[in-house]
């Protein structure tokens, strides 16, 4: 849908890049705040980048000179993140390698923990900031920011210590929402799990499964990083933090996906809500009592029609199609002809060749369903939303989503649940999938949906994480 890029949709921002490195904090409350309640604007006008390429590839040599393009990049692309709609991770790839690494270090930093991070820094911030400057349009002018990144950078070569998220790491109005919908043991678990760095998880191709995978990965000696295999889902690997897994033989060849764990196991749901649906819980949160293996695939898989209709460049659409061995058909969906080409190349390297893509038009989803009105076995409707769930990994989210977008999320994910219900064949599954915890978004939809359609019947569903996944909600109808 065209407006759906600038409502934030759930991809990730720093999937990709360095996690901290952590020690026993020397602390244990909320950080202080200053009184003083003056601050910096950030003026107004066209974003002028200050940072330009020519410059750095030729001045970068000493350290003080790359200091300074650090600083100045890190100005050009602070102010960006709230003057333009262009992902964070989008401006990030334009600048140079050497500049591109450091602040994609930095820059979740302070995005994940702007309180206290300053408060480990040293760096004050005066009470109320940085949210109370959201509505006023002067947070690209932020000062504190610009502190904290030029000492974050002096520190680098440090081993940096753990730092405990607090609630005035997130805005009020998120955290109020939190407290009403899910009390105070929720909310605390929320805050210190989507202020930390999210681990990098992988998806292992049915073909060499998690434990080649991981052997594949260590054939040239350990990695940095600790590594195991999920107990979330079959085919998971987590990574603790980064490594540079994209650059790898293993990669190259098609054996597996850089997938989070909790949007691997929707995919499964979808299938097999039955085997799968046990992890949900009645509340969003950690989870961390689960110690036994995952269940596995089923050894046996039908040639059923699935859609994905929300699609994108199409993780969940390669997981559909790898679980089912190639069997059937898995069309993919969406709004977006690039995102759909990317997931040809992606299903190409991956040697899967049961899916086939369709753009739609936005508004206009009837056009394709008439096509397959009542001949779907699955469709899984994985649809726009806040994008609570995946905050860790798009820490922007916080800053720049417009709370009017929390009022349109219900209405247009309702639509296309009611839109799409049609393609589903009497007897089959129609699931609805969010990256968000908002009752709003969830429960609530559902609820209205299936008010309006009789003819579906609400089986397995419920939340999964965040922690260690990101946060989902999941809900699988079956048609009369």
């Amino acid at each position: 849908m065209k407006s759906l890029e600038t409502l934030l949709p759930c991809r990730p921002v720093f999937r990709y890049f360095h996690p901290l490195m952590r020690k026993k904090p020397n602390f244990g409350k909320s950080p202080s705040r200053k009184t003083d309640n003056k601050s910096e604007s950030s003026g107004s006008g066209t974003f002028k980048p200050r940072f330009h390429r020519s410059k750095v590839t030729t001045t970068v040599d000493s350290p003080r000179a790359k200091a300074a393009a650090v600083v100045q990049g890190f100005e050009g692309l602070w102010e960006q993140l709230f003057t333009s709609p262009v992902h964070l991770d989008s401006s990030l790839s334009k600048l140079p390698t050497r500049i591109k690494s450091i602040l994609a270090q930095i820059m979740p930093r302070i995005l994940l923990r702007p309180v206290s991070e300053a408060e480990i820094l040293g760096v004050g911030v005066p009470d109320g900031q940085p949210w109370n400057l959201v509505d006023d349009k002067k947070l690209g002018g932020w000062r504190p920011a610009h502190i904290m990144a030029s000492r974050i950078y002096e520190l680098m070569e440090q081993r940096p210590p753990e730092i405990l998220p607090v609630s005035d790491d997130f805005p009020p109005y998120m955290v109020e929402e939190w407290k009403k919908a899910w009390g105070e043991k929720v909310v605390a678990d929320l805050i210190d799990t989507l202020g930390r760095e999210a681990p990098l998880s992988l998806r292992a191709s049915r073909k060499i499964g998690p434990k080649a995978l991981l052997t594949a990965l260590t054939e040239k000696g350990p990695l940095p990083v600790r590594a195991e295999v999920s107990n979330l889902v079959p085919l998971g690997v987590r990574l603790s933090g980064y490594v540079p897994v994209l650059g790898t033989d293993s990669y190259a060849n098609g054996a597996f996906e850089i997938q989070d764990e909790g949007s691997q196991l929707m995919a499964l749901f979808a299938l097999w809500p039955e085997r799968y649906g046990a992890i949900l819980k009645d509340k969003p949160g950690s989870l961390t009592k689960i110690d036994l293996p995952a269940p596995p695939l089923p050894k046996d898989t039908q040639a059923w029609t699935v859609i994905d209709t929300c699609a994108g460049a199409g993780g969940k659409s390669l997981a559909l199609a790898d679980a089912l061995k190639g069997k059937g058909r898995v069309y993919a969906y969406d709004t977006s002809a690039v995102k759909l080409q990317a997931l040809r190349r992606r299903a190409t390297r991956a040697g899967v060749n049961n899916i086939k893509t369709a753009v739609v038009r936005d508004e206009s989803e009837s056009e394709v369903v008439e096509k397959f009105k009542s001949k779907a076995d699955v469709v899984l409707v994985d649809a726009p939303c806040s994008g609570w769930g995946v905050l860790r990994r798009n820490p922007d989210i916080k800053w720049r989503q417009q709370k009017d977008v929390l009022l349109r999320m219900p209405k247009i994910q309702l639509r296309l649940l009611s839109v799409y219900s049609d393609l589903v064949a009497p007897g089959g599954r129609l699931v609805f999938g969010v990256c968000t915890f908002r009752p709003e978004e969830t429960t609530d939809v559902v609820g209205k949906f299936l008010a309006d359609h009789p003819e579906f019947k609400a089986i397995e569903g419920g939340y999964m994480g965040p922690g260690p996944c990101d946060g989902f909600f999941m809900q699988a109808m079956v048609k009369a």
